[in-house]
Parts: C-alpha cells; sequence; structure tokens
C-alpha cells in the first residue's frame, strides 16, 4: 500500500513540501548545498538542488505526478555523462527512507574549515 501523504506532497511549497523535507535532513546531517530560489535568469533544467557533501550531487525535486521537462533530461543526461550523480527524488522517496540514505551517504566526510 503507497502511503497517501505521497499524492498530496508539493515538491516545493509549505513546511511539509518535499524541499521542506530536504532541507531538514541537509540541516541535521550537516550539508550544504545551492537551490535557486527564482530560476529566471538561470539554466534552462538546472536541477533543483546541488547538494556538497563527500562527492556533490544534484537532484531534481517532483511530486507524484510531476514530470520533468525536455531541459531537465537533457541536464541530467548531461551530468551523468560527465561522472556526476544526478537522479529525481519524489515523495515516495522521502517516506521509503531513499533521500535520507542517500544524503547520510555523502555526509560521512570529514569535515574541514574552507577557509
Amino acid at each position: 500500500m503507497i502511503d497517501p501523504r505521497i499524492w498530496s506532497m508539493l515538491e516545493d511549497r509549505g513546511p511539509d513540501s518535499l524541499d521542506a523535507h530536504v532541507r531538514r535532513l541537509m540541516k541535521d546531517l550537516g550539508l550544504d548545498g545551492y537551490h535557486t530560489r527564482n530560476s529566471k535568469g538561470s539554466r534552462k533544467g538546472f536541477p533543483d538542488w546541488e547538494i556538497w557533501g563527500s562527492k556533490i550531487i544534484w537532484r531534481e525535486l517532483k511530486s507524484e505526478r510531476g514530470t520533468l521537462s525536455v531541459d531537465q533530461r537533457r541536464v541530467g543526461t548531461l551530468i551523468k555523462l560527465g561522472g556526476g550523480d544526478w537522479a529525481v527524488w519524489r515523495p515516495r522517496d522521502l517516506v521509503r527512507g531513499v533521500v535520507a540514505a542517500q544524503l547520510a551517504a555523502i555526509a560521512e566526510y570529514p569535515h574541514a574549515d574552507p577557509r
């Protein structure tokens, strides 16, 4: 049975959105990253999140029914062709623990002061 919460979870609006959960997990794990607040003027298709840890991962957030644009698929393919770790996270990935596991995997690195 699929958790009914996933069908109503928005990708990026409100305290219970997928984005809000990703932000809390990142904070709890001591991760940092980049999220474009306003995509106007940005590269079309750039992922919602670039997350920095023991490696850099790029994640596109989508609702359960959300679809990738042509530009998002193209950028994701280019990142993967370059050896990058790109994927789509949906509410089901949060509920199943995929998001937390992937973030925890890159949080395991020695913290160094970059100054």
